[in-house]
């Protein structure tokens, strides 16, 4: 039990702020473009998951279609009652990635059947850079918003219920998800931010 809590205390820090994506991601392999979904993003690189298949190469041309999110806690709350996906400025980052999640001591098997793939970026631009650090400290400054929104007791539950729904529909949770869940699920996101 001492050792368990000594453990949460060391959390290891990421070299790089990350962000839930939870987008489909274009990749492509032998000439052919396949689509994964991504699971987090951080300037450093990316979690692919439901990979149809293993790449047959280590360097990877990677295609993100991402929303530029406005600062949730800059707007009204009627216009973030009224704010919807499609609404969003989007942005296509085109970079290259290469392999780097270990397959060392998998069997054939395990290694044909595993579907979540860690990228690192490579040959990044300045403004590729720029560009996914403005997205992951957004999606962090919402995060936080809807954390604290979530905590915050004022005025009619169900309009507050309505309006943290429509937050985390738009950062990509399950839009009929319980706000309990949702609750969760944003805490547990918060703190995998920064920690291993």
């Amino acid at each position: 039990m001492v050792a368990q809590t000594m453990d949460n205390k060391k959390r290891l820090k990421r070299q790089y702020l990350r962000a839930p994506l939870r987008r489909e991601i274009l990749f492509e392999d032998d000439g052919h473009i396949f689509k994964a979904f991504g699971s987090n993003l951080s300037e450093g690189g990316l979690l692919l998951s439901l990979m149809p298949h293993l790449p047959k190469i280590n360097a990877l041309s990677l295609m993100l279609d991402l929303p530029m999110f406005p600062d949730f806690a800059a707007l009204s709350t009627e216009r973030l009652n009224n704010l919807k996906f499609d609404m969003l400025e989007r942005k296509i980052f085109r970079l290259r990635g290469r392999i780097v999640r270990s397959f060392e001591g998998k069997s054939e098997v395990d290694v044909i059947m595993s579907t979540n793939i860690g990228m690192e970026f490579v040959n990044l631009a300045p403004d590729l850079i720029l560009g996914l650090r403005t997205f992951v400290n957004q999606y962090a400054r919402n995060i936080i918003f809807i954390l604290n929104l979530f905590e915050s007791h004022r005025g009619n539950k169900e309009e507050q219920a309505a309006l943290l729904r429509n937050l985390c529909r738009l950062l990509g949770y399950g839009q009929d998800t319980k706000v309990s869940l949702l609750r969760q699920k944003i805490l547990h996101d918060y703190q995998s931010l920064e920690s291993l």
